[in-house]
């Protein structure tokens, strides 16, 4: 009995690790950019999903040689290369925000799939002439928000739900290298956008103080209402990112995309809450939770902030036919409520 157990064990992890070294993806790709978040987060994501790489582009000839010994790949500093390279269907952009609006026009005049990094451009007006050009909407943009796991499950919780209110909190440390607004608040706006749909009325507050910002809003979304305060005078080291939906039935809360519980409201007797009565115990149901524990794929931060499945959403639809969440049209309520923040 021992023997078959052991086996039987043995048999499943070899088909596991064969299913794990098989890949579903045979197009060959581009990568521009080379920079910090590229590195940590992206190119781990294309080795484990076996998306094959062609060429890596960046603006410096003196890491030419880095970028090959280090990736096996053809490193150049010409985009011209790359656009003009039939065998190369789809091109990942991840570098500077300011050059991306310029990168962005470029890729889509070749015809080829792109998947562009946040932010793809910085005004909306910048963004609807992109929407023009991507005629075919080959184009995905990387608010990794839109793909994670626990924001899959909070949207189907919250269709069969009626939504009161939200408040949403993004705080981190002063940014000075480039736009809040863009670089680093288009996260929570764009997830605002995307769970309650867009907003037309709103009240802003605004406070600037050696070089740190603070906006609050009030927004309405139709028949939803919501707060935001997005800020960088807190800290890096302890930055924080929370989301509170209330609901006729209960409330729904997202901490920085690590966990996501639900609390049901308590019910009512002839309109009296029974927890005044003594009846009611307040429970909390866990909807999604990051183990910590094991080591899985599920359970790494790039799984549960989006980055694993936009990645492959975006191979998906260059190989299969895969459905986009983000393309260039999608961010437009994003970019209509970031002009108003302004």
């Amino acid at each position: 009995m021992k023997k078959l157990v052991s086996n039987s064990i043995q048999r499943w992890r070899t088909f596991r690790n064969r299913k794990m070294l098989q890949t579903e993806y045979s197009a060959q790709y581009a990568f521009i950019g080379v920079g910090s978040h590229a590195i940590q987060n992206l190119y781990p994501i294309l080795q484990y999903l076996g998306i094959r790489l062609k060429y890596i582009c960046c603006k410096s000839p003196d890491k030419l040689h880095l970028i090959e010994h280090r990736f096996g790949v053809k490193a150049t500093t010409s985009l011209d290369e790359i656009m003009n390279d039939n065998e190369i269907k789809g091109v990942f952009v991840c570098t500077f925000p300011q050059n991306h609006y310029d990168i962005c026009t470029r890729i889509i005049s070749s015809g080829k799939y792109m998947f562009i990094e946040k932010p793809p451009c910085r005004t909306l007006q910048q963004l609807e002439k992109l929407i023009e050009l991507d005629i075919k909407q080959k184009v995905m943009v990387g608010m990794q928000k839109r793909y994670s796991s626990l924001i899959e499950t909070l949207r189907e919780h919250l269709s069969k739900s009626g939504i009161i209110s939200y408040t949403l909190s993004y705080h981190t440390g002063v940014y000075p290298e480039g736009d809040p607004l863009t670089d680093l608040f288009i996260h929570p706006v764009d997830l605002a956008s995307y769970l309650f749909g867009p907003a037309r009325k709103i009240t802003i507050q605004r406070t600037e103080r050696n070089g740190m910002i603070t906006v609050q809003a009030l927004l309405s979304h139709g028949d939803v209402k919501g707060f935001i305060e997005l800020s960088t005078a807190y800290s890096w080291d302890k930055p924080k990112e929370q989301l509170h939906v209330n609901t006729i039935s209960g409330e729904y809360s997202l901490q920085q995309m690590e966990r996501l519980s639900y609390s049901p409201h308590p019910k009512k007797i002839v309109g009296i809450p029974i927890e005044k009565l003594g009846l009611f115990t307040v429970s909390e149901q866990i909807l999604r939770e990051r183990n910590n524990f094991n080591p899985l794929i599920g359970n790494n931060q790039l799984y549960t902030q989006g980055f694993f499945s936009e990645i492959k959403a975006f191979a998906d639809m260059v190989e299969h036919s895969g459905k986009n969440f983000s393309s260039l049209s999608d961010m437009k309520d994003t970019y209509i409520l970031l002009e108003l923040l302004k």
